[in-house]
């Protein structure tokens, strides 16, 4: 005799079965929170594909196509795929909400599971792609309720809010200063930043453009003229990627660029300008010239550059 869903999940978990699917989605949010701690919102796709871990065992987190059921689930879909848009325009955001995808007709069964989602009030954690192969990379977004069903448009709404808010007892991802100024909630801040450093990135062909360091997860994509001032615009010509240390030597002007392009080290602003530490990872860089992306129109606009120096005077 074959045992039915409910007498298996009893016996391996001691619970109901969608007691048990519940419990099962919310460590999936909680790790997924931890990712985006850990990572921000360049979360590797090799994290995801760990999947996540659960009383002993590890779950799958995504699947090969958009939407997504861990065959230990049986309340429905846990995740949903995405990508990032061409450009920010292109998002569609109304304010904390944001249309997806029916699953094709070939696969019915999906929407169909979402709906039953829904109707219980249950969350899913949506995974939008910010950089494509090799070694794709994603935002986070979670958790996600789902507002409505559009049948004929074969579009369900999503709700953004929770996923601004603490979850699990996990903080919600905090984008960087300059983003806010360009918009009213955390989630399309954190959209406005993946583009700008995906764009940037990849002008820079993923390296620093001080000292040329090319692990990707490391880098940043920085403002040459900060977003507060009306130059300050998310551009590819108004920014420069930059490793942590040389982003944070250029915010505090200890590290320029000057108009032709080279590295100005300002030595009168350190602390410990004799120590070998120093010398190293800033004042040998000092004269140095830029890396450059190949393309002229990718390159930093010199009156940007000029204004940056204004502005550390």
């Amino acid at each position: 005799m074959i045992a039915n869903r409910a007498t298996i999940g009893e016996a391996l978990y001691g619970a109901h079965p969608m007691e048990e699917s519940l419990e099962i989605r919310e460590a999936a949010i909680r790790h997924c929170r931890q990712l985006s701690l850990r990572w921000g919102d360049a979360v590797p796709s090799a994290e995801l594909a760990r999947g996540f871990p659960y009383k002993g065992a590890r779950i799958k987190l995504v699947g090969p196509q958009g939407v997504f059921k861990p065959k230990e689930l049986t309340d429905g879909p846990l995740t949903l795929l995405s990508t990032l848009a061409s450009s920010y325009e292109d998002e569609h955001l109304e304010g904390d909400e944001v249309l997806y995808d029916y699953a094709p007709r070939s696969r019915e069964y999906e929407n169909h599971g979402l709906k039953r989602i829904a109707a219980s009030g249950r969350k899913v954690i949506l995974l939008k792609q910010v950089k494509t192969k090799p070694r794709p990379e994603y935002m986070i977004v979670a958790p996600v309720a789902m507002l409505g069903f559009d049948d004929a448009a074969r579009k369900v709404r999503l709700s953004l809010v929770g996923a601004q808010t603490e979850a699990a007892g996990i903080p919600a991802p905090v984008p960087a200063p300059f983003s806010k100024a360009y918009t009213e909630t955390i989630v399309k801040a954190r959209l406005h930043q993946a583009h700008f450093r995906r764009q940037t990135l990849a002008a820079y062909q993923e390296r620093c453009c001080v000292c040329e360091l090319r692990e990707r997860p490391l880098l940043d994509a920085a403002h040459i003229v900060p977003d507060r001032l009306p130059e300050g615009v998310p551009t590819v010509r108004n920014g420069l990627a930059m490793c942590p240390t040389h982003h944070r030597a250029y915010d505090q002007a200890i590290l320029l660029v000057t108009e032709d392009y080279q590295v100005e080290v300002r030595g009168d602003r350190l602390a410990h300008g004799d120590s070998d530490a120093t010398r190293r990872m800033l004042l040998d860089f000092h004269g140095r010239a830029l890396w450059l992306p190949k393309e002229e129109r990718l390159r930093p606009d010199p009156e940007l550059l000029r204004k940056k120096i204004e502005l550390a005077a």
